[in-house]
C-alpha cells in the first residue's frame, strides 16, 4: 500500500519534518521539559539517526511523531509535519488514522511488543488485515512472504509458535516484518538492537537497509549506539537535555563534530 506525499513540505522527498517541537511532562509540583525547540528531517530512503544517552529525550520525541504520548506530555509549540500535514492540526479522530497508515514502529524489546498470547502467524494475518480488505487466505500468504523478506526461515513452521518460542533477534524480525506490511512511508526504529549479540544485531541492521533501499522508507532510528550509527545512517542529530545541539551527514559527525557534547559521545565509543 504506498500513499501519496502531499504538497507543503520542503521537498518531496521529505517525510517526516520537524518544527520547532517542545513537549513539557506536567508534574503535580513542576513542568519538566522533555523536548525543547526541536528541529528534524527525515527523507524518503534514508536513515536519519537521533542520538542520545538515557534521558536525553529521544524516546519521547518517537511517541509525539506516533501520537501516543504519556497523557501528562503536553506539547506546547511547534509542528510535526508526516507526509506533508501537520498531524497535530488533525482532529483526534483523524489523527490516528492518519498516522497509523503512514507509520510504522519497532520498540527495543520485541518480544513484550508481541501479543504472547496469539501465534506470529495470528499477529502477521491480523497485521496485514488491518490494512487490507482481502480474504484470511490473501493475508495469509501475504504474512508467510513477509517472513521470508525479513530472511526468517521455515515461515510454514514459524507461523505457528508463539513469541516465548522465538529467540530476541527472531522477534525483532518478526516486529519489523508487522511493521513494513503495509510499506509505511516513515519507519521508526527505537533502539532496535538493544540486548542483541553482535551477529543478531548486524542481521536487523541489513533487515532495515534492506527495507529502506526496497521500498524507499524513511527510517528514524533511535539508539545511543555510535557504532550502529556508524554502520547504517545517512543524517545524524545528537540530543541532549531535549536539545538537538548538533546534526548533519554521518560523516560530518564522526569527522568533524563541533559541539563538545558530540565528541565526548564520539570519544566514549572508541
Amino acid at each position: 500500500m504506498q500513499y501519496k506525499i502531499d504538497k507543503g513540505v520542503r521537498s518531496e522527498n521529505v517525510i517526516l519534518d520537524i518544527r520547532d517541537l517542545s513537549l513539557d511532562y506536567v508534574m503535580p509540583d513542576q513542568n519538566i521539559h522533555a523536548v525543547i525547540d526541536l528541529k528534524l528531517v527525515a527523507r524518503m530512503g534514508k536513515i536519519t539517526a537521533l542520538v542520545g544517552e538515557s534521558g536525553s529525550g529521544k524516546s519521547t520525541v518517537a511517541l509525539a511523531v506516533m501520537g501516543i504520548q504519556d497523557k501528562n506530555a503536553v506539547i506546547s509549540n511547534g509542528e510535526i509535519y508526516l507526509a506533508g500535514t501537520d498531524v497535530l492540526s488533525l482532529p483526534k479522530k483523524d489523527k490516528r488514522s492518519y498516522i497509523s497508515n503512514r507509520v510504522g514502529i519497532i520498540f527495543q524489546d520485541p518480544i513484550d511488543s508481541l501479543n504472547p498470547l496469539l501465534t506470529i502467524g495470528e499477529q502477521l494475518v491480523e497485521a496485514v488485515l488491518i490494512h487490507e480488505k482481502i480474504t484470511k487466505n490473501q493475508a495469509r500468504t501475504i504474512a508467510l512472504n513477509q517472513l521470508l523478506a525479513v530472511s526468517l526461515p521455515q515461515p510454514e513452521e514459524l507461523m505457528k509458535k508463539y513469541p516465548f518460542m522465538l529467540s530476541g533477534g527472531m522477534c525483532q524480525r518478526v516486529m519489523i516484518a508487522i511493521a513494513s506490511v503495509f510499506r509505511p512511508l516513515l519507519l521508526i526504529a527505537d533502539e532496535p538492537t538493544t540486548a542483541l549479540d553482535v551477529t543478531i544485531q548486524a542481521q536487523i541492521l541489513h533487515q532495515l537497509d534492506s527495507m529502506r533501499k526496497r521500498d524507499g522508507t524513511a527510517i528514524l532510528l533511535i539508539t545511543h549506539d555510535l557504532g550502529v550509527v556508524a554502520e547504517i545512517a545517512d543524517d545524524v542529530c545528537i540530543m541532549k537535555d531535549g536539545h538537538i545541539v548538533e546534526s548533519g551527514t554521518v560523516d560530518d559527525i564522526f569527522y568533524n563534530p563541533q559541539h563538545v557534547h558530540t565528541r565526548q559521545l564520539l570519544a566514549a565509543t572508541l
